[in-house]
């Protein structure tokens, strides 16, 4: 992934969002329980942009506020305004960090028998190690990411 793709900072009011943005490959930290003085900091130490619903932060060039309550329309909003180009299934939507395929061998005592059986692919969070594979969820998410990417 393209290390110039900018990194976000997502607050709590956000947090379908924040998924959507990791299921595109962006690095996006979700804070549920920070207050706006430590959000703030933390997005600037970290050099990430705070995306959020609040109106009450000051007006900075990395705060964005989202206005909609959708969150398919807020993910093609962030992408749009921010210019994005996405690298899909990269992140873990859990944990933000990359996910790196692995051997199938290595997943057979953590997956179902019969994912096993029937699923040749598969890839591992590199922090909390949830295994992914190409299921029934991962076509949906697929067009989830066409609808954002194309409109």
């Amino acid at each position: 992934m393209s290390c110039d793709l900018p990194k976000f900072i997502v607050d709590f009011m956000l947090g379908k969002l924040a998924r959507n943005l990791r299921l595109l490959g962006l690095d996006t930290v979700y804070v549920r329980h920070l207050n706006r003085k430590d959000i703030l900091t933390r997005s600037l130490e970290e050099e990430r942009i705070l995306l959020t619903r609040s109106h009450n932060f000051p007006k900075r060039s990395n705060i964005y506020v989202i206005e909609t309550d959708n969150p398919l329309e807020q993910t093609k909003e962030v992408v749009k305004v921010f210019k994005l180009s996405p690298n899909p299934f990269t992140r873990c939507a859990v944990c933000n960090l990359s996910i790196e395929k692995v051997n199938k061998e290595d997943v057979k005592e953590k997956v179902p028998p019969f994912v096993f059986k029937t699923q040749n692919e598969f890839a591992r969070c590199a922090g909390c190690g949830r295994i992914y594979w190409k299921g029934t969820h991962y076509e949906n998410i697929r067009k989830m990411i066409g609808e954002i990417m194309g409109g």
